[in-house]
């Protein structure tokens, strides 16, 4: 067996770090000054974690990343994996009711398109309620809430206090979301993320650290319906080490 290193990002850290991006790409992030030789050694050590955590991303992305929209098919929402039926009714392509989905015959070839809409136009609301709650609970105004299509962050916090957030964060089960809108509400009052930064967000949720470590064991949610792009549009800086990034491949046997 080999493992195949897809990407080497150099920077001014002092450390080596590895990271399995969503699909299974392996990511090599090291100093400016780290020889090949001392990064094929590093590797070597984490060989059989490396490769078992590659193979679950790898299943979990394509198994995402592909739905054929049957009957029976599971489909996240809130957490939950809920079922699909196919129904004949042809005025309402999608509809949610106690725990199943229900799509319409005639809207199978957009099926994608039809789920997108409806995840990103429930998204919307559901954040914009928790986010006025906590807003007005901890007294932090915020300007705006805006459902984006990103698959690579939850979400984030403009210098204006706009709050971004893929639709995709309906797909997660409530206390995660409730901690996405708590995260980027204090960045209203902590543009980074300092000690004050995680002390504001322990304040607003003493738990917030295994929410934390949920988004990082799930993040192949993100990338869900990750090709397809719906079609409804939503109603509503930090410093960084200079990177270098190289196209070497790294292989080698195990």
């Amino acid at each position: 067996m080999s493992i195949k290193v897809d990407q080497i990002i150099r920077s001014d850290r002092k450390s080596l770090e590895v990271q399995i991006s969503i699909e299974g790409h392996i990511i090599v992030r090291a100093p400016m000054n780290e020889s090949i030789e001392s990064i094929e050694s590093y590797l070597d050590k984490k060989k059989f974690f490396l490769l078992r955590t590659q193979q679950i991303a790898r299943a979990k992305y394509m198994n995402d990343l592909h739905k054929k929209y049957e009957e029976g098919e599971k489909f996240l929402y809130l957490g939950k994996e809920r079922p699909l039926k196919i129904v004949d009714n042809k005025s309402i392509p999608l509809k949610y009711e106690d725990g199943i989905f229900y799509l319409s015959k005639a809207f199978i070839k957009i099926a994608n398109k039809v789920f997108i809409d409806w995840y990103k136009d429930h998204a919307r609301d559901y954040i914009l309620k928790l986010t006025t709650r906590f807003s007005n609970l901890y007294n932090i105004n915020f300007k705006k809430i805006i459902i984006t299509n990103a698959y690579s962050q939850w979400g984030s916090c403009s210098e204006n206090g706009t709050l971004n957030f893929t639709w995709r964060s309906i797909l997660i089960p409530h206390e995660v979301i409730s901690y996405l809108v708590v995260h980027e509400l204090a960045h209203i009052v902590h543009h980074n993320h300092s000690d004050d930064f995680w002390t504001q967000v322990e304040i607003m949720m003493p738990e917030y650290i295994k929410y934390e470590n949920w988004l990082k064991k799930n993040d192949h949610i993100c990338s869900m319906f990750k090709n397809e792009i719906g079609t409804i549009n939503s109603k509503s800086n930090e410093n960084q080490p200079k990177k270098s990034f190289t196209n070497d491949q790294l292989e080698f046997k195990l």
